[in-house]
């Protein structure tokens, strides 16, 4: 289908409201962090819809009985907070409103006809005609016969379904990551039935299930062979003191068997066919065989990427479980994860639930009208990318703003990231913490005859487990933090620009309109200690309002930095370092001996990044005093300076490099563009001396600072420190080759927080604030003439 024929079917059908008014849908995977997420946005915003029916298979309750799946539609799906905002909005209606619109059926998707009875079957048949199917076992390394039942039959099945139906749509909920290891631009087409992600050529996927079926059949029998029963009995007796309630254990310990053999068969076939894990396997092969055998039905393959937290509703932030990146997220403000196997460079593929959901409701319409096997993504590689170096400084960001002490998060500031190797990273955490604990461990059982040896010994072992688990985070995630392809959203574009200016404000999945940093620092973390870490931050909801509100219309077009730009400007190996301290040592006797030095207010400078130094610029030597100032008391701090000046050349570039740490800004481009490397340097928390006026004052009076400066400050969120220098322009004004004696003064003032002009901004319009805080520092810096 052509973007054109996706615009084409959104409108015919009157809108995604025209659409769904009166139809019926059939839901599987309710309980699922989507299908909930799209019940509740159903209900909010498609009240015209006829009825939700929920596929939900009864089973185990709290009490220990078996729940009905009505009982567990109640507990489970209503049950959840993200009903909280619709049931605030329907008051005592919200129960009636549900019996109207929700329905539980009880049935099955691993069952043939879903587990329904014969006369549901049929009136369902005759009533549904949108299906969606987000039912899924997602964890990476799930048992193999676990994955293959529920990600590859599963889908066969619901399809087996709506081809029973009478003009229905099958909308199969799958991932972007069923692309494997592929490199570059991802398309968004079906995958091939015959092709795996190898160069082999054999492959076949009705084939490959019967292979698979016929290891999980052999794998079954062995476990029931002589030898191992003897195992199981062996092992029971012992766990069972005496072998009380033998056989029941016996089988308990031979399914866990079943499970951690099958969990390693699933990974070692996954990755010989080119795939990364068991989870993205099985999928693919579900979209694979949806492909082949779809057999007319109109079907839409939808593939976002990584799933996080809302953007906007049911609440910014929510989440319900750990998501994929979330506990290395926690880990990380903990203190607990100094580094992570990944590449800089590599994309982070975020995608927020509601505008998942959004997507998938506004895709449906299309889909129907198109007919045949269409797919969709939902990605941000393409149109928004965000590097892993990025989102972990993000990450960090926030924590140094707001630890979680209240969790027992450490007090000092947490380090940057480093991001090595898998193999690296792997042998840092045998030689820093697994040698270690084992040398620790031996003297504990030498001295577990006492009551605290045997608690460090427990200590210990606590602790073993903790960096097990960190070894499998990182085997399980280095692939995903090593993906350098993008994913084409081409028709998913189509179809957003499809829609009406009022339905796309409610089913809005425009990813270009993410700021990455508000997201990240603003909403996603936020919602991670309130929704999962039970933390309930003070006036949180108005404050990222807030913060809505002021970001989303800055929109500044500044383009990350590449992360081996980056490092070129800020790695100093020792020579370098040597260098420029032996530089501004020299500096310091020529200011204090022979110019002059006198200096005020260096108490007030943080000793730390991000910030940005501003001063008045009448001569060369202004430069040279702050450095010498700052450079001994500031780690990481570099002059901006004009690249058509102090860049003009080879020699000059590796002079303003080596000796000042200077790094150049363009002052004919366009000047947010021309920024882009200065901003970069503060949210890597590196420190700049700025200048303004754009250049030297000819007369010795001050010029208008210029707007860039309020841009940086927006884009960084970094403080202004004002500072007056005055004498300068005496001992060395523009023209002058030799300086002059004459003493030079420097006067610091209170840092400028940025944070009132982002809150206090919501009707102003960018510049508008770019420029009142570069006013405001220019009356700063004059008040301390």
């Amino acid at each position: 289908m052509t973007t054109g024929e996706a615009t084409k079917g959104t409108a015919e059908t009157g809108g995604v409201r025209g659409y769904f008014a009166g139809r019926e849908m059939l839901v599987t995977g309710a309980t699922g962090f989507v299908a909930r997420v799209l019940i509740e946005k159903v209900l909010r915003d498609l009240p015209e819809i006829g009825r939700i029916h929920v596929l939900i298979r009864p089973g185990a309750g709290r009490s220990g009985r078996t729940e009905t799946a009505d009982e567990r539609l109640r507990r489970e799906v209503l049950g959840s907070n993200v009903f909280d905002r619709l049931r605030e909005d329907h008051g005592d209606r919200f129960d009636d409103m549900v019996r109207e619109k929700l329905v539980a059926v009880e049935g099955d998707l691993s069952a043939k006809d879903l587990g329904l009875a014969s006369d549901v079957l049929r009136r369902l048949q005759s009533t549904v005609t949108v299906i969606v199917n987000s039912a899924g076992v997602v964890s990476f390394d799930a048992p193999l016969q676990t994955a293959y039942q529920t990600n590859t039959l599963g889908p066969m099945r619901v399809l087996e379904f709506a081809r029973g139906c009478e003009d229905a749509v099958f909308a199969h909920v799958s991932t972007c990551y069923v692309n494997g290891t592929r490199q570059g631009v991802v398309p968004e087409e079906p995958l091939d039935p015959n092709s795996d992600m190898t160069d082999d050529g054999r492959y076949d996927v009705d084939e490959e299930g019967k292979s698979i079926e016929r290891l999980i059949e052999e794998v079954e029998a062995e476990s029931f062979s002589h030898a191992r029963q003897r195992e199981f009995e062996k092992a029971s007796r012992s766990a069972d003191d005496g072998g009380q309630n033998g056989p029941t254990t016996v089988d308990s310990l031979r399914r866990a068997w079943v499970d951690r053999r099958m969990e390693n068969e699933g990974m070692r076939w996954a990755q010989r066919r080119g795939w990364n894990d068991t989870y993205t396997f099985t999928k693919a092969m579900g979209e694979q065989t949806i492909a082949r055998h779809h057999a007319g039905v109109p079907t839409l393959i939808y593939r976002p990427s990584i799933i996080e937290s809302a953007f906007a509703a049911p609440a910014p932030g929510w989440l319900d479980g750990y998501r994929m990146v979330d506990p290395l997220i926690v880990a990380y403000g903990m203190g607990q994860l100094p580094d992570f196997p990944g590449s800089p460079d590599a994309l982070v593929d975020m995608v927020p639930v509601d505008m998942v959901v959004n997507s998938v409701l506004a895709s449906v319409p299309a889909a129907h009208a198109a007919g045949g096997v269409n797919v969709y993504q939902l990605a941000t590689s393409s149109d928004n990318p965000l590097t892993l170096r990025t989102f972990c400084d993000l990450v960090r960001d926030h924590f140094t703003e707001t630890p979680l002490r209240q969790r027992g998060g450490p007090d000092r500031e947490l380090p940057r990231i480093s991001l090595p190797s898998l193999g690296r990273f792997m042998r840092r955490l045998r030689f820093r913490y697994m040698l270690p604990l084992t040398v620790l461990e031996m003297l504990a059982w030498l001295a577990s005859v006492t009551p605290q040896g045997r608690r460090l010994r427990r200590s210990l072992q606590g602790k073993r487990g903790s960096v097990h688990k960190l070894a499998y985070y990182a085997r399980i995630y280095s692939p995903y933090s090593n993906v350098l392809c993008r994913y084409e959203s081409n028709r998913m574009r189509a179809v957003l620009d499809g829609l009406d200016e009022e339905e796309r404000a409610t089913f809005d999945f425009d990813v270009k309109r993410i700021d990455w940093r508000h997201y990240v620092a603003d909403i996603h973390i936020p919602g991670i200690k309130r929704f999962l870490l039970g933390m309930a931050p003070r006036d949180a909801a108005a404050e990222t309002a807030r913060t809505v509100q002021a970001r989303s219309r800055r929109q500044l077009p500044i383009s990350d930095v590449p992360s081996s730009e980056l490092r070129r400007w800020t790695v100093v190996h020792w020579p370098g370092k040597l260098v420029r301290k032996l530089t501004h040592w020299v500096w310091g006797l020529g200011y204090r001996y022979y110019l002059g030095f006198h200096y005020e207010g260096l108490e007030l400078v943080p000793k730390r990044g991000p910030f940005i130094v501003v001063a008045n610029h009448t001569s060369h030597l202004d430069t040279g005093a702050l450095l010498v100032l700052l450079g001994g008391r500031t780690e990481c701090l570099h002059p901006v300076a004009a690249k058509d000046y102090w860049f003009r050349d080879r020699l000059w570039s590796w002079i303003s490099r080596t000796f000042i740490s200077a790094i150049p800004f363009d002052r004919h481009a366009n000047f947010t563009e021309s920024l882009r490397l200065a901003t970069a340097m503060l949210k890597n928390r590196h420190a700049l001396l700025y200048f303004p006026e754009g250049g030297r004052s000819v007369t010795g009076e001050m010029q208008t600072f210029k707007a860039g400066l309020g841009v940086l400050a927006l884009e960084s969120g970094s403080p202004i420190v004002p500072a007056n220098i005055s004498g300068s322009f005496q001992a060395l004004a523009k023209g002058m080759t030799l300086p002059r004696r004459h003493r030079i003064t420097v006067r610091f003032g209170e840092p400028i927080s940025v944070e009132p002009y982002l809150r206090d901004s919501d009707d102003c319009a960018t510049q508008d604030v770019a420029r009142r805080i570069a006013e405001d520092a220019q009356k700063a810096v004059e008040a301390l003439r």
